[in-house]
């Protein structure tokens, strides 16, 4: 399981699984889009991101703030992402595509703080992550 739906009031909540943190932030990714959008995206454009935080919930909610932005600015849909992740730095190359009038099912304002951390389990490390909506 990649990621369940969590109870909010008033925002999307999700519970997001990984073997790793590259797969959980794979993972989280992956849930954005599939709040976002219900659309077929083929891998026939890269685009790069470079990032750098004090910590991995920073790291994460910038990871997932870059993707957001690049979807409303660019209309930049990823499917496959190439993520390395070491002492709070990430590069990764995205692959997807623009499209153009897509039908939005859940307009996501942004990736927040509120109760968001990463926690390490048996199964490997898991996080809960409030979208403003």
């Amino acid at each position: 399981m990649k990621y369940k739906t969590l109870e909010h009031t008033a925002d999307v909540g999700i519970k997001v699984f990984g073997k790793t943190i590259k797969e959980l932030f794979k993972n989280s990714a992956f849930a954005l889009f599939d709040f976002l959008i219900d659309v077929k995206v083929k891998a026939i454009k890269k685009k790069k991101i470079k990032l750098s935080a004090q910590n991995l919930e920073d790291l994460l909610v910038g990871w997932l703030n870059e993707l957001i932005f690049l979807f409303f600015t660019y209309q930049f849909v990823p499917i496959k992402y190439l993520i390395s992740i070491r002492q709070n730095k990430l590069e990764a190359e995205i692959y997807g595509q623009n499209l153009k009038n897509v039908k939005v099912n859940t307009e996501i304002k942004a990736a927040t703080y509120h109760n968001l951390k990463i926690k390490k389990n048996k199964e490997g490390f898991e996080a809960n992550i409030i979208f403003d909506v």
